[in-house]
């Protein structure tokens, strides 16, 4: 992932960092669990191509401003069609959400009754949530946020996990350990307390590519679509003359699903990375698009930020695939028909095909725009009649 420049000349990071910090955090319970019992296991899977050189990453976010206070982007969950969801009681009951980031303001009123129920610091080991650089609130916020900012899947549980340093960087190692904390947060070897989604609003600059399973966090990603989890990835903040032709990893990778951004007349941001990764349908970069362009959130002490990056449009989709879940619970990796790779898949096409197009988008696939913009109550209709 290249530097890019928003809308506003805003700089996505995109600088390589030092290594990783030691530490471990505790987890929080604030929200009892759901009856789980998957446990892990799975065999390994190819899902490259692999990054076996990607050893650190950086946030991808534009940041406009900080502000005192904001006015919720109505345009942006009616777009995703969120607001219909809600309204028809879509509301990510029931549904695990994972986010690995810079952590979460809890105390936040944005969060005033949200649940998060696990919580691990991987940068400094504190054991109760926080965040010191606001970019993880603000993306759990289009997800989860309470009141008159809601969020689009205001009744998820939250897992929170903070990777990314105060250097606004996180190495490949951690990123994986994350990754496996979303999928078995209590550690006793079960997946039953786990995430459903994982949602990764960061990714790393491209070294090489290796058809090999060598980079540690291609491997724990493989572990949770194996286990019937979704991921989501940013494509990346690139796009425009300094475009490096590809999504940012761990976006690229096959299983995962990239997401571009949009801005509120559903044009692709000029900022929005291209995909070529060389997959065939329907896994090829980035999969689908989602606004990410002046999107108001909450932000770290109390604060509100609007912002732009493919990091929001990652997070409106990790909502719209948890607000369509909580009316198909069957679907989740606990369900009756989740827990493994053909569910992943079976969520991961219907999203695509119930997408809306963009004005002059290539079909079926667009470099850029993907296979159109995420549409939420469209995509639970259509997971309603959908078997794996």
């Amino acid at each position: 992932m290249g530097a890019g420049t928003g809308p506003a000349g805003d700089v996505a990071a995109g600088t390589e960092g030092a290594g990783r910090p030691g530490g471990d955090g505790g987890q929080g319970a604030s929200g009892a669990g759901r009856p789980r019992g998957l446990r892990r296991g799975g065999r390994a899977l190819l899902i490259g191509p692999i990054i076996a050189a990607v050893a650190i990453v950086a946030v991808i976010i534009l940041l406009l401003s900080s502000v005192p206070g904001v006015e919720r982007t109505d345009w942006a969950y009616g777009m995703t069609q969120l607001d219909l969801a809600y309204a028809s009681s879509l509301r990510g009951e029931g549904v695990r959400v994972g986010i690995i980031d810079t952590g979460l303001d809890a105390g936040h009123p944005a969060f005033e009754g949200a649940s998060v129920v696990a919580w691990k610091d991987l940068v400094k080991g504190r054991g109760s949530p926080y965040d010191d650089d606001g970019h993880g609130t603000s993306m759990a916020s289009i997800i989860a946020a309470q009141g008159g900012l809601r969020g689009g899947a205001p009744r998820v549980e939250l897992i929170i996990v903070r990777v990314i340093d105060d250097d606004g960087m996180a190495d490949d190692r951690r990123i994986a350990d994350a990754i496996d904390f979303c999928l078995d947060p209590d550690g006793d070897g079960s997946y039953s307390d786990g995430a459903d989604i994982i949602s990764l609003s960061l990714g790393g600059k491209i070294e090489r590519f290796a058809q090999l399973i060598g980079d540690i966090t291609a491997y724990a990603v493989n572990q949770a679509v194996q286990n019937g989890v979704l991921v989501v990835a940013a494509a990346g903040n690139d796009g425009g003359p300094g475009d490096d032709g590809n999504v940012a990893s761990p976006g690229l990778l096959r299983e995962v699903v990239c997401v571009g951004a949009v801005d509120k007349n559903g044009r692709v941001a000029a900022f929005s990375s291209s995909g070529a990764t060389g997959w065939a349908a329907p896994n090829e970069k980035p999969e689908v698009v989602a606004p990410g362009v002046d999107i108001a959130t909450a932000y770290s002490d109390g604060r509100y930020a609007v912002g732009s990056g493919t990091s929001h449009a990652t997070a409106f989709v990790t909502a719209v695939l948890a607000s369509a879940l909580s009316g198909t619970p069957r679907l989740l990796h606990d369900g009756a028909e989740g827990g493994d790779l053909d569910a992943v898949r079976l969520v991961k096409e219907t999203l695509m095909s119930s997408c809306l197009r963009v004005e002059g988008q290539q079909t079926p696939h667009d470099d850029r725009a993907g296979y159109g913009i995420v549409q939420a109550r469209a995509l639970a209709a259509s997971l309603g009649t959908a078997h794996p």
